[in-house]
């Protein structure tokens, strides 16, 4: 599980990276800069999620060292 949570969060900063550099700061509210500020805004929900997924598994892990 640890694995697979590293390789999606490696490649949810990739995908906000190169859109990061997609960006047309010329004309910021054209139609290609809405889609891919919506594309750095759900790789940032990707690791936000895969944050709140390693707590939570910690937590689990805490628990059941415990009991």
């Amino acid at each position: 599980m640890k694995k697979t949570t590293t390789i999606i969060s490696v490649l949810a900063i990739l995908i906000i990276v190169f859109n990061i550099t997609l960006i047309d700061f010329n004309e910021f509210f054209s139609k290609k800069n809405t889609v891919v500020l919506i594309t750095i805004i759900a790789g940032a929900c990707c690791l936000l999620l895969l944050q709140i997924l390693r707590i939570l598994n910690k937590i689990k892990n805490y628990k059941n060292k415990n009991n």
